[in-house]
């Protein structure tokens, strides 16, 4: 019993810890996090903030820790939920798959925008890591829900993941083809780098997350 009260009072604080960023970001950027949420089903905020260039973005930077946060909480409590044979005492891997997912999505995020630097084939490759910026960054919004009704309903926990799941895809895949009916133009005429860039940097990353996982974990 201690071990489970250690690990809802770590749970616990790291959801206060995402609460607090949440928080931060709405006091200090309030018009801008208006125009944020509304991501989901317009591209306002992508055309608004997109072209705005700045060396350190504490906005992004805050509620991308809230999404590195809430999706290694996420994992964990997907993994303890659908592994029956998982018991209170493998809540510790919650450190390890954390650090694992914090690590690939940290690299990811700064191999994207040295390319980013780097290619200068076409302005829309800067307006689509802006895109998946803030699509990475309303997910940890959703995700920080959804952590919440896992430690604190009493609705099934498999139902909220799976629900999870399916909310999250579809916010990212409309978010996907809302860019590409945006840019169709630009993409078909540089398809090659385009298709190039999806399977190295939106494809691999998460094939070797998922070995890792299955590997170490499995």
């Amino acid at each position: 019993m201690l071990r489970e009260y250690f690990t809802q009072d770590l749970y616990i604080s790291l959801l206060i810890g995402c609460l607090f960023l949440v928080v931060t970001v709405r006091q200090l950027f309030a018009t801008r996090f208006i125009d944020f949420l509304t991501v989901i089903w317009n591209d306002r905020y992508i055309k608004l903030y997109a072209k705005e260039r700045k060396k350190i973005d504490i906005f992004n930077g805050l509620l991308f820790l809230n999404f590195a946060i809430t999706t290694g909480i996420f994992i964990f409590h997907t993994y303890l939920t659908l592994d029956d044979s998982s018991t209170f005492e493998d809540n510790y891997l919650y450190l390890d798959l954390f650090c694992i997912t914090a690590i690939i999505l940290i690299l990811k995020t700064i191999v994207e925008r040295v390319i980013a630097y780097f290619f200068e084939f076409s302005e829309f490759i800067k307006v689509y890591l802006f895109q998946k910026s803030a699509q990475k960054n309303i997910s940890g919004l959703l995700l920080l829900l959804s952590n919440i009704l896992l430690l604190f309903s009493s609705l099934d926990k498999k139902l909220i993941i799976y629900s999870s799941l399916i909310v999250l895809s579809l916010v990212n895949i409309s978010g996907f083809i809302r860019f590409l009916r945006l840019y169709q133009k630009a993409i078909f005429s540089n398809f090659f780098y385009f298709l190039l860039y999806l399977c190295a940097l939106e494809i691999t990353p998460y094939v070797i997350l998922y070995k890792v996982f299955k590997d170490y974990f499995g």
